[in-house]
């Protein structure tokens, strides 16, 4: 080996250290003062509402900083509490037994946000009139042409909130795209040096490939919150620690009528299943925008029982305490109406069960006991309809 070629392996293994030391160093130096979310502080363990009026989708989005599915289903579910749409579970029964289900356009402007607005407009192809019905399953296709649209109103309410100073999508983009151009153009040096000039040239370019190959994983860590942004996700993960723990914090029985209001939040953080079983439990109703047709419970069903035995026992406490002359003292309206010439026996009926006229509603229907089954059914269906936004390249 003459001294230029030992002068060359020695230039190349120097090189390799140094790009693969100096890279290394690079590389978190450059985290710490482009990614890193500032240093907030202690903020509280849990918190038991909503921080702030953020959508549930873009909550979601706040928490991981990247969108998914669920937050689209999150987004969706929220036009169901605001009363813009209704969701019908249309059971078939039979041998291709499964479920369908149907959205129904009741008050469009009940739309809150532009993110809710964009959605419906994908879901029905336009803005729907009231009445307007279209097949979730045939929703797939229309929302694939609309992935990005949707995808940007979730970073874009991040933007607008000053929660970061740009997209997380376009951040992570910027870096994967110098990560590549590095990567690539060290490659093509790094053979030609290896070809042409001498074999130890090897040596350097495997550490850099290394370096601009971490940079490229490391670029999904790269979106950096303001400090308000810190701030306000500090706080939406103390109330996802609270819905996943709600149990521990008194009777859930107690907190059943928080099922429909925060169960669009649930699916945003990913526990709603966590959260359909613990108030399936405890007896918690059924979302009033969530329908069931074609089994007990649901339109048709025991919930239309409910109702005639309902207004059954009206009637019958109605005619057993205006049985005599003045009513008396159990007359149903209140011992003040008198019914003249009416004799009926007093057929005593049975007291109203605790918890009133609700009480007895929950009894024949209407249940998330009974429809716990078709509204997860729901969930799933609804994620497999928007999964494609899950490939934020």
């Amino acid at each position: 080996m003459d001294p230029a070629e030992a002068w060359l392996h020695l230039v190349f293994i120097v090189a390799m250290l140094i790009v693969g030391v100096g890279g290394f160093v690079a590389i978190v130096i450059l985290w710490f003062t482009q990614g890193r979310d500032p240093a907030i502080g202690i903020v509280a363990d849990i918190i038991p509402e909503p921080p702030d009026d953020l959508p549930p989708g873009a909550a979601g989005t706040l928490v991981d900083e990247r969108v998914h599915h669920r937050d689209v289903v999150a987004t969706l579910l929220g036009l169901g509490r605001h009363g813009a749409i209704q969701i019908v579970d249309q059971v078939v029964d039979g041998p291709a037994r499964g479920h369908d289900y149907l959205l129904i356009a009741r008050d469009p402007k009940k739309v809150t946000s532009r993110l809710e607005r964009d959605l419906l407009q994908v879901l029905f192809g336009h803005m729907p009139e009231p009445g307007e019905e279209v097949h979730l399953g045939d929703v797939k296709h229309r929302f694939e042409g609309h992935e990005e649209e949707i995808r940007d109103d979730l970073y874009q309410e991040m933007v607008d909130r000053d929660y970061f100073k740009r997209s997380p999508s376009e951040t992570r983009r910027r870096w994967r795209r110098l990560g590549w151009l590095g990567l690539v153009t060290s490659l093509v040096v790094g053979i030609f040096l290896t070809v042409r000039v001498d074999p130890f040239a090897i040596l350097t370019t495997i550490a850099a490939v290394i370096i601009w190959a971490a940079l490229l994983r490391m670029s999904t860590a790269m979106p950096q919150k303001t400090r308000h942004g810190a701030e306000a996700a500090a706080k939406w993960r103390a109330f996802k620690r609270y819905l996943e723990s709600i149990e521990r914090h008194g009777p859930l029985e107690e907190a059943r009528g928080i099922f429909d209001q925060y169960l669009s939040y649930a699916v945003a953080f990913g526990i709603e299943r966590d959260w359909l079983c613990k108030f399936a439990q405890v007896g918690a109703s059924s979302p009033g925008w969530f329908q069931e047709v074609g089994r007990p419970g649901g339109p048709g069903g025991y919930e239309r029982a409910g109702d005639v035995l309902i207004d059954t026992w009206m009637t019958g406490q109605m005619l057993g305490h205006l049985g005599g002359p003045g009513g008396g003292p159990g007359n149903a309206f209140g011992g003040e109406v008198g019914v003249p010439n009416l004799d009926a026996p007093d057929i005593g009926m049975p007291n109203m069960p605790e918890g009133g006229f609700q009480g007895m509603a929950d009894v024949f229907g209407g249940g998330l006991q009974d429809t716990s089954e078709g509204l997860a059914g729901m969930l799933d269906a609804a994620g497999s309809v928007f999964d494609g936004i899950d490939f934020d390249f």
